[in-house]
């Protein structure tokens, strides 16, 4: 008896065979995460392999945490060493074993994205520049995919021409800015994949990771970017015994860097490749899964995998089409009303949506019928002001070279410390080559200072060199206690006072709990784990309340019944006239990621009138996604649809408003027309031509079919449709 029995023939496949490259494609529902965690425990409990031989990497804590659970109900003690983990907290073990050979301290700290914007905020006003259209948010997202595509300063000076005002800005920045994350030991989050990447070029260690993870087991690889193809490729290079799991159709993020080749190229990376398709769904209903399957086979990226199930024919899904916006979440609202009434809980029905904005009205509505709810993907805890705070200062004890962290803190809570003053301790720090806060030994040197500033830097320099002291003896709940009562932080906070204040009870029943699961816990390992959390990772399943959030949050969650509400063309999918073929098909990939989170019940909603940016849009047209659906599978509710149509079209003309068509969210223009001019059938375009994008710059035509042309630039291929390519390209 094996104990992958208890798998369905392709997943035993898939589990079964160990030694090579194998790719298993998995469906969405399908049992992937069975599959994997069975293929693990097959290779400890009966083929005899080392856990200390096998690496599991994926994307989030929560999917991390539940396979190591499921490997050690399957294997027992022995799960312990082996390795489970995000990319991100692989690297972060790597860079604190060898971080001194790339010349960082193995107690650095991680700045996350607005510890990134503040910094840059910072050497923007150092630099004198006023570029406004160079905000740090912009700063900050380029340099990070820089960075994930593996480009630094040195390479970018190859790639991008200096005699370009903007772009000689943009280099004197992140040059600067990573000479401070350097000189405060201290990395961005991008950094810890590039920087691991760099440790894996060295082969003293190269050799050690490769001796010691010899199966090597990936998850999610779809969402793999560059930089993560290449930590993976270099680690499996030595025995290619190398496991990837994923599914194309579920590839929702190029917009952070994810490169979906990775996975459409595994076979002609490794040759030998052993391929196998998991399709069984065990999540949705006959129903769903056909509506998914009709969606995505318009999608030329897909690999044809076609989900099935042995489930129930299942409901219908259930096709709206509101008035307006608060016509449609009063639908949703009502049916959620409804299912509760039928004894449904709150907690299994979800509300999805295209982009954040969509939940103000949905809120508005949920609020009014006291209908408990909950959003993810907003301003997570640990970004709020008060925890930032007390977290500031953890890091700062952690790393005195911090001094990015000791400028946040010194004012917080208040002690009066100017900007002014501020300047003339940096310059005393650059001169005595030490820190900010161990330059404050050396204030009375320090001219032009009151007595009284001095007397409290001193006390600050004090008091946290008191508490630095016990560090190798406290716990985390007392250094805890060690900066709430020496900073008397909550009896300064002003506004929201209770709000705040339970905040930092959360905060400490975060440490308490973190000490209870990882027993002499280190305040950097602590720090590590909170930089490291992402915004689903502490989705609590027991709480009764109502869910929303972004179609890209929901995915590898699922839920009994979901609402997915804006399904209209130009917000779902988002597309103009600028989008490519190969955004679209993402945004398809996104519409199918959105109904293959639903178990039992889908609603689809759509509104003929919307506001964007100020401006109301009428006779929006229902999402192109909802056409290629099964329409077997819909049940259109709105019996009126044509009748409001007609009524919208009247008030338009009463109130002399013109026709929108097409409606495009990004858009400013009112009105964006079609042209009904009949297409060239001879393009004047040619295979090998180069043409100028307004959006992608230079590139070179690849190749040319009667309905789109393919162009190779900077920034990678993209398809254009041939309709379109009069109008985007020049010669």
């Amino acid at each position: 008896m094996s104990i992958l029995d208890g798998l369905n023939e392709e997943q035993r496949k898939a589990a079964e065979k160990v030694d090579g490259p194998v790719l298993i494609l998995a469906g969405a529902g399908s049992g992937k995460t069975r599959t994997v965690t069975y293929r693990i425990a097959h290779m400890i409990k009966e083929l005899g392999i080392s856990p200390l031989n096998i690496m599991a990497l994926t994307f989030t804590n929560k999917a991390a945490k539940e396979m190591k659970e499921r490997a050690e109900n399957l294997i027992g003690p022995e799960s312990q060493n082996l390795v489970v983990s995000t990319f991100h907290s692989f690297s972060v073990r790597l860079l604190k074993t060898y971080s001194e050979r790339i010349g960082y301290g193995t107690n650095f700290n991680i700045y996350d994205v607005d510890d990134q914007k503040s910094i840059i905020n910072k050497i923007k006003k150092e630099l004198n520049i006023g570029n406004d259209e160079l905000t740090p948010s912009k700063i900050a997202n380029k340099i990070s995919k820089l960075k994930e595509e593996g480009i630094g300063v040195n390479e970018l000076e190859n790639k991008i021409d200096l005699k370009i005002s903007s772009n000689r800005i943009f280099h004197s920045v992140y040059k600067r800015y990573n000479e401070v994350l350097k000189s405060n030991n201290a990395m961005d989050f991008s950094d810890l994949l590039l920087n691991a990447k760099k440790l894996l070029e060295d082969p003293y260690v190269l050799e050690r990771v490769q001796e010691r993870y010899k199966y090597i087991i990936v998850d999610e690889y779809q969402d793999t970017n560059d930089i993560q193809y290449e930590i993976v490729s270099k680690i499996a290079l030595k025995y290619k015994n190398i496991c990837v799991v994923g599914d194309e159709d579920q590839s929702i993020y190029a917009f952070r860097g994810a490169n979906i080749n990775n996975i459409l190229n595994f076979e002609r990376d490794y040759k030998n490749a052993f391929v196998v398709k998991l399709e069984q769904n065990y999540r949705s209903t006959k129903t769903i899964l056909n509506a998914a399957n009709e969606i995505i086979k318009n999608n030329k990226s897909s690999k044809g995998k076609k989900l099935w199930t042995d489930r129930d024919k299942g409901e219908k899904i259930k096709v709206y089409n509101a008035q307006n916006i608060y016509d449609e979440a009063t639908f949703i609202i009502n049916e959620i009303k409804s299912k509760k009434n039928f004894g449904i809980q709150y907690k299994d029905m979800t509300i999805l949506y295209r982009t954040n904005a969509q939940s103000r009205i949905l809120e508005e509505r949920l609020l009014n019928s006291n209908i408990p709810y909950k959003i993810y993907g907003g301003m997570q805890f640990f970004q709020r002001k008060e925890i930032k705070d007390i977290l500031s200062y953890m890091s700062l004890l952690n790393n005195r070279s911090d001094n990015y962290n000791f400028l946040r803190v010194i004012n917080s809570p208040k002690r009066s410390i100017g900007d002014k003053t501020l300047e003339k301790i940096e310059k005393n720090a650059n001169n005595k080559g030490v820190s900010l806060l161990d330059s404050l030994l050396y204030v009375d040197e320090v001219e032009g200072l009151r007595v009284s500033t001095k007397d409290k830097l001193k006390q600050f320099y004090n008091m946290m060199n008191e508490i630095h002291s016990g560090l190798e003896e406290y716990t985390l709940k007392e250094i805890f206690d060690e900066i709430m009562t020496k900073t008397k932080y909550i009896d300064f906070i002003e506004d929201n006072k209770e709000d705040r204040i339970k905040n930092i009870e959360e905060l400490l029943n975060s440490i308490i709990e973190s000490e209870k699961q990882n027993p002499g816990i280190s305040l950097s390992e602590y720090l590590d784990m909170i930089s490291l959390t992402t915004t689903t990772d502490n989705l609590e399943e027991t709480e009764n309340f109502v869910k929303l959030m972004t179609v890209h949050s929901s995915k590898g969650l699922e839920f009994d019944y979901v609402y997915l509400a804006g399904m209209e063309d130009g917000l779902f999918p988002s597309c103009n006239f600028e989008t490519t073929e190969d955004e679209i098909e993402e945004e398809r990939r996104l519409c199918y990621v959105a109904v293959t989170r639903a178990k039992k019940e889908l609603y689809v909603t759509h509104s003929s009138e919307r506001m964007v940016w100020g401006q109301m849009n009428y006779m929006i047209k229902p999402s192109r996604f909802l056409s290629e659906m099964d329409q077997k599978s819909l049940e259109y509710l709105s019996e009126k649809i044509q009748k409001n149509i007609k009524k919208t079209e009247q008030n338009m003309l009463n109130n002399k408003k013109e026709k929108i068509e097409n409606f495009n969210p990004f858009s400013t223009k009112s009105s964006v027309r079609t042209s009904n001019s009949k297409h060239h059938q001879d393009s004047k375009y040619k295979v090998g031509d180069t043409v100028n994008h307004i959006k992608f710059g230079q590139g070179k035509i690849k190749s040319i079919d009667s309905k789109s042309i393919i162009i190779d630039f900077m920034v990678g291929e993209k398809k254009l449709a041939l309709v379109l390519a009069e109008k985007f390209l020049k010669d």
